[in-house]
């Protein structure tokens, strides 16, 4: 055999095999979509003193506030001090660092929920359904969620971090999924220390 030259040939297509069903989730797609622009909303907005304060994931409905003193500090990635203009790269924000500020945690708290929803049919009692977020203050936001019909909220901290959020789409999901969102529940108060 000559270089380049063997019995095998690959041939690769971008067409789905006949027959092959399509699996995308357009509820899933638009729901995801959504999270995306309020999370840029967020980004945008935070360092202006424009806060989210409610997001309904269900209605698709948004509320912001205008913060008496806007938190204007640089968003921190693993490589220093980012300015806010160039913290996002070909649209994906990121990921902040403990010392950035509550705004910036939220955007990405925002862009990374939608994964939630890859986590239904997780474990033993499938994962929640996402229905939303809170953010009473810039301290913590909460996840609202519904998991076999009952109203859950997930506390997330934004503000004094001393890790970055990391999967909280997967923390969540998982977390249900495998039950052990009762044993941290307090009347329907979930904080797992996302």
């Amino acid at each position: 055999m000559s270089k380049g030259k063997g019995m095998f040939r690959y041939v690769s297509s971008y067409q789905p095999a006949a027959g092959a069903r399509d699996t995308r989730d357009p509820q899933a797609e638009a729901l995801s979509a959504f999270f995306q622009q309020v999370s840029h909303m967020v980004f945008k907005g935070g360092p202006l003193g424009m806060e989210l304060t409610r997001m309904d994931a269900v209605g698709r409905l948004f509320t912001f506030r205008q913060a008496d003193e806007p938190d204007a500090r640089a968003v921190v990635g693993a490589a220093g001090a980012v300015p806010a203009d160039d913290a996002e790269r070909d649209g994906t924000l990121w990921a902040p660092q403990p010392s950035s500020p509550a705004w910036a945690h939220l955007a990405w708290l925002l862009r990374e929920l939608p994964f939630v929803q890859a986590f239904r049919e997780y474990g033993h009692e499938g994962g929640p359904t996402l229905c939303g977020v809170e953010a009473p203050s810039r301290r913590w936001a909460e996840v609202l969620t519904e998991h076999h019909g009952e109203r859950w909220r997930v506390r997330v901290a934004l503000e004094g971090r001393t890790e970055p959020i990391e999967f909280p789409g997967m923390v969540i999901g998982e977390l249900f999924g495998e039950g052990r969102h009762r044993e941290l529940a307090e009347s329907h108060l979930v904080d797992p220390g996302i």
